[in-house]
C-alpha cells in the first residue's frame, strides 16, 4: 500500500485490546463537534451524522480509486447523495476529508493486520501472518488498497495523520529487523529491506488481481521469494 507507515515504531500499545479503543478514540476526536462563539456567548454546533459522515467517506473511496485523487467534492458529495454543502460541514477542506479518510483506512488496516498475531511463533510464521494479512486485504478491499496507496504517497496527507497512522504496529518492525539481520540484508539499512517487502507484497496482489484463479499459487510464491531472499547467507 504504497510507503505504508504500518512498519514503524511508535508509542508504546501493546495489549491487543487498545486497538479498538484507540480507535473509537480516534474516531470521537476526528468527528467532535466544535464551540462556535456567537455575540460574546458561545453555543455548541449542531450535531453530525455518522451515518451522512460514513456515506461520505464511502463515496471518496468509490471515486478516487476510480478517479484518483483529483476528483472534486462535488461528485463525492453527489454519490454520497448530500449538497457539497454539506460535505464541508463535516470536512472543511478537501484535505481534511483525505487526511481523515487515510486514518480510518490505516485503523482498519491496523485492525486486520494484528488481529491474532502469531507473537510467540516462530520468526516465520510470524512474517508469513504479516505477507498474509497484507495481500489479503490488498485483493478482498481492492478499492481500499489502491485508495489508501495512492493517499500513503500523497503531498495531501500531514505529517500528524502519518504518525496517527502508524499506530499500533509496534510488533511488526520488530519482526522484520528480526528477518534482516539473519541473511543477506543484515547490513543493508532496514528501509531497503521494508522497500523489497512492500514491492513484492504489492506484486503478487497485482497478480492476484489479474489472475483471481491462482492466488493461492501466487501467494505462497511470493512469501516464499521474499522469505528467501532476506534469511538465506
Amino acid at each position: 500500500m504504497g510507503t505504508l507507515s504500518l512498519l514503524a515504531c511508535v508509542r508504546d500499545q501493546k495489549h491487543p485490546s487498545h486497538l479498538a479503543l484507540q480507535k473509537d478514540s480516534l474516531r470521537v476526536i476526528m468527528s467532535m463537534q466544535s464551540v462556535i462563539h456567537l455575540g460574546g456567548g458561545y453555543r455548541m454546533a449542531r450535531p453530525k451524522s455518522q451515518e451522512k459522515r460514513n456515506a461520505l467517506l464511502a463515496a471518496a473511496i468509490e471515486l478516487i480509486a476510480e478517479q484518483g485523487l483529483s476528483v472534486p467534492t462535488s461528485k463525492i458529495a453527489h454519490v454520497a447523495g448530500v449538497a457539497e454543502g454539506t460535505l464541508f460541514t463535516y470536512f472543511e477542506t478537501k484535505e481534511r476529508l483525505l487526511n481523515d479518510l487515510y486514518v480510518e483506512l490505516k485503523l482498519e488496516e491496523r485492525e486486520e493486520m494484528m488481529r491474532d498475531y502469531p507473537v510467540h511463533a516462530s520468526l516465520q510464521d510470524r512474517a508469513r501472518h504479516l505477507w498474509d494479512k497484507y495481500v489479503g486485504l490488498g485483493i478482498t478491499h481492492p478499492s481500499n488498497y489502491k485508495v489508501v496507496t495512492q493517499l500513503g504517497v500523497s503531498d495531501h496527507i500531514t505529517e500528524q495523520t502519518r504518525r496517527l497512522g502508524m499506530e499500533g504496529y509496534e510488533a511488526l518492525p520488530a519482526m522484520l529487523q528480526e528477518c534482516f539481520t539473519c541473511g543477506v540484508l543484515k547490513d543493508q539499512p532496514s528501509a531497503f529491506g521494508i522497500a523489497l517487502l512492500l514491492a513484492m507484497m504489492n506484486m503478487t496482489i497485482a497478480f492476484i488481481l489479474q489472475h483471481p484463479k491462482e492466488a493461492d499459487r501466487f501467494c505462497d510464491a511470493g512469501f516464499t521469494a521474499f522469505w528467501n531472499a532476506v534469511t538465506k547467507t
